[in-house]
């Protein structure tokens, strides 16, 4: 197979369907939005226990 035939059937795999974007499964969202909700229960447990005593 030549170089420019190999190239072709790339490009045409490429194209089809989401036009270069990746597909986001929902493993990554589940994980992307499990360590927002870590994030934010860490900053209110800090607010709770050393800035909210403060006042």
């Amino acid at each position: 197979m030549t170089d420019d035939a190999r190239e072709a059937r790339v490009g045409a795999a490429s194209e089809g369907g989401e036009s270069g974007q990746t597909a986001n499964t929902a493993g990554s969202e589940a994980i992307k939005w499990g360590a927002i909700v870590i994030i934010v229960l860490a900053i209110l447990y800090f607010l709770a226990r050393y800035v909210i005593p403060l006042f």
